[in-house]
């Protein structure tokens, strides 16, 4: 069947994808009306991130443990009401305990979300157009990123910090109404468990594939998590400050070359294949952090650059997803919520190594921080060539 047939089912799958972004990062956009009703730090909303990331880590490959093999149109429609109860809750919310609470109410059903999105995308079509639809599908969340999470910050000067979890919660039911509308009632996955997945990690290919996001999201995010220092010790300025509109800038920029890397990334898989895919993007995200290294001053450098960041990072993202269905064949839904739990894992993992770099090197040795995870990606890559697993 071509993929337009589907293409109602793929864009509210998609729209699935969009929910968990903007249900995953819209605190950031939120930081300054959060801190200042609840008298809480600035940092405390790295607290919410991180309750959110570590709950989405866990719940993901836990939902499809005991829930995969149900129907996938109600998998989603559950997540999706269980988001909007999260939201509920944050919205209501007192005290940064029970907002914290509400933030893993929100991870609980985005993790029975996203792997069940794009297991129930990679099914409906052929293998030829698989990559094309995970990259329609994620490209969900990268819309979160672009449009999602600065329109979530815009409103929240309008509608508080407080309005704008109810439009999520709003939006998460939408988009169930939307997976009820158009999800075939017959799509489902198959019985797995903790024994399948413990097999699934000890097999050298599944298990070494799996690690190769979570250094390429560490990558990422150990230079990027800290983007406003770097910027600024690249420019040069003694005092670390940036224009006001620099960082925001730098975000849209890679927000954008996100989407033109989503589609890229599929592109070049359906000509060389997931694997050759995948190496391609690694040494180039890399070559982008060598060249981060000597780049020179000015703030439109470091823009371009930051648009080549996200064109390979994103590229990465739908060859991963098919190389992941096709080794795991039955088993793709865990395999592809371990791949979102690898992922969240590689945010916490880089941040935190950029955190440690930062304090003990300065900003300006991020990159090669970033540019080590990045080779230990293309290691785990190599590695996991080999025999089929059984």
């Amino acid at each position: 069947m071509r993929r337009n047939a589907h293409l109602p089912t793929l864009l509210a799958l998609a729209a699935g994808y969009f929910v968990v972004g903007i249900a995953s990062m819209s605190v950031i956009g939120l930081s300054v009306p959060l801190t200042v009703e609840l008298g809480m730090p600035a940092s405390a909303v790295g607290g919410l991130v991180t309750a959110f990331a570590i709950t989405y880590a866990l719940a993901a490959p836990a939902m499809q443990i005991f829930f995969g093999a149900h129907a996938r149109r109600r998998l989603i429609m559950t997540g999706l009401v269980i988001v909007f109860a999260g939201c509920a809750v944050c919205a209501l919310s007192t005290d940064y305990g029970v907002l914290v609470a509400g933030r893993i109410v929100m991870a609980l059903g985005a993790g029975l979300v996203g792997p069940t999105v794009s297991a129930t995308g990679a099914a409906l079509v052929s293998e030829h157009e698989r990559s094309a639809a995970l990259a329609l599908v994620f490209g969900g969340m990268t819309a979160a990123v672009v449009v999602g999470v600065p329109v979530c910050s815009v409103l929240g000067l309008s509608l508080g910090w407080r309005g704008v979890m109810w439009l999520i919660g709003g939006i998460a039911l939408a988009t169930a109404l939307a997976a009820w509308a158009t999800v075939p009632r017959t799509a489902r996955g198959v019985r797995t468990g903790a024994r399948m997945m413990l097999r699934m990690l000890a097999d050298r290919r599944l298990g070494m594939a799996l690690l190769v996001p979570l250094m390429q999201m560490s990558a990422v995010f150990a230079t990027y998590a800290l983007l406003g220092p770097w910027m600024a010790a690249v420019i040069g300025n003694a005092d670390g400050s940036l224009p006001a509109s620099a960082v925001p800038t730098a975000m849209f920029i890679y927000g954008a070359g996100g989407l033109v890397g989503n589609a890229l990334g599929a592109w070049i898989e359906r000509r060389v294949g997931a694997f050759a895919t995948l190496r391609i993007t690694l040494v180039a995200l890399g070559a982008g952090f060598a060249v981060a290294l000597v780049v020179p001053g000015g703030l439109w450098p470091l823009y371009v650059l930051m648009g080549v960041w996200a064109v390979t990072a994103m590229s990465f993202m739908a060859p991963q997803q098919k190389r992941l269905v096709d080794l795991a064949g039955d088993r793709a839904g865990l395999a592809l919520a371990l791949n979102a739990s690898a992922l969240y894992v590689g945010i916490s993992a880089g941040s935190s190594a950029g955190v440690a770099v930062h304090g003990s090197y300065g900003p300006g040795m991020l990159p090669v921080a970033s540019l080590i995870f990045t080779a230990l990606a293309l290691l785990a890559l190599q590695v996991s060539r080999g025999r089929r697993p059984a």
